[in-house]
């Protein structure tokens, strides 16, 4: 699994990839007598909105980490183990991109409740269409996907959290350094969530 993260963190390609092929067969099941090259074009062109979110994010992240995709894969992945790292200036760059991943989940809990309602109605009407299979289909992938991304979320926070905390913290911290630790308070301040 950890190739297969790092695959995905150095190579941006496979992820948007990926997210055409899964829209495609989606469809694919939703709608089993369509042309698959129309679906698969018509899977492409709706996942432009999601590319660009992608790149924009992925961009945002990189400077974070210090402008290069493989320090960001690198500091992604101690991350995820909950690993700190020993260079000030890695543990710059982690506190940087910790605070930013917090600043962009500030709003989970609420925007979790307008994916679930709003996920409930793309169920419900193919249902008052008389579209069962589409309905079936849709309301199968809510019930794994939704629980999946709340348990993942909450689990990704709790991290986050716990990491600022350590970073923050500790003795030759992010925080140890004069001027730039206070200009630093006060863009933190402003990420804070709670």
């Amino acid at each position: 699994m950890e190739r297969l993260n790092t695959f995905f963190g150095r190579h941006i390609w496979a992820q948007v990839l990926l997210v055409v092929l899964l829209g495609w067969a989606v469809i694919m099941l939703m709608s089993p007598g369509e042309q698959p090259l129309v679906v698969l074009a018509r899977s492409a062109v709706t996942s432009v909105g999601a590319v660009a979110v992608l790149l924009v994010l992925r961009a945002r992240e990189k400077r974070a980490a210090g402008g290069s995709g493989d320090r960001l894969v690198t500091l992604d992945r101690r991350l995820r183990h909950g690993e700190i790292p020993s260079s000030p200036a890695d543990r710059e760059a982690m506190l940087d991109l910790v605070e930013q991943r917090l600043h962009r989940t500030r709003h989970r809990r609420p925007a979790l409740a307008v994916l679930c309602l709003m996920y409930a109605l793309l169920v419900a009407a193919p249902l008052l269409l008389g579209q069962v299979r589409q309905a079936l289909v849709l309301g199968l992938l809510g019930a794994i996907v939704l629980p999946l991304l709340t348990w993942q979320g909450g689990r990704q926070v709790r991290r986050l959290r716990e990491v600022r905390e350590t970073l923050r913290g500790s003795p030759g911290g992010a925080d140890a350094g004069g001027e730039a630790s206070e200009g630093r308070e006060s863009r933190r301040s402003s990420y804070d969530d709670g």
